[in-house]
């Protein structure tokens, strides 16, 4: 049984009176044991997420499959259903094939305005022409009055 805090294991020290340098080292041992603990926890955490993940990306795949087999029977469905209603087999089948020709259209139109509306990389192609030019020398990094490089983000304090 261990009589004080701190006293176990890593830094095994039986003494009662213990020095800084000693105390300094349990720490220190302690915190670098703690820290490799919680990151082997987050690994498994992390791997027991990943197979669940996996096991879902199948299932979504598996019930994709089974959504396009109905979208197939069911177009046959409204097609022979059509036919039914007196029209030639071939318009009827015409106008579920341009039903989905019309949904595709839109979906194609709406996939198009938002390549449009992107962005790119804009925010990463300043601040790396910006860093290119610091390396090279051809650009001075902000500084506050005391001299000091300024963060990223933050403003360069008015000159006084």
């Amino acid at each position: 049984m261990v009589d004080k805090p701190g006293g176990g294991q890593p830094g095994a020290s039986s003494g009662t009176d213990r020095s800084i340098g000693e105390l300094v080292s349990d720490a220190t041992d302690n915190l670098s044991r703690l820290v490799r603990l919680e990151i082997r926890l987050a690994k498994l955490e992390a791997k027991a997420d990943a197979a669940r993940i996996g096991r879902s990306i199948g299932e979504f795949l598996a019930a994709g499959v089974f959504l396009h087999l109905v979208a197939i029977l069911l177009s046959v469905t409204i097609g022979l259903g059509l036919m039914e209603l007196g029209l030639a087999a071939w318009v009827s089948f015409g106008i579920v094939t341009l039903f989905y020709l019309v949904v595709a259209a839109v979906f194609a139109l709406i996939a198009i305005a938002n390549l449009r509306r992107r962005q790119g990389l804009a925010r990463t192609a300043v601040t790396t022409s910006r860093l290119v030019g610091v390396l090279r020398r051809e650009i001075r990094p902000p500084r506050d009055g005391d001299g000091a490089v300024v963060a990223a983000g933050e403003a360069a304090p008015a000159e006084k």
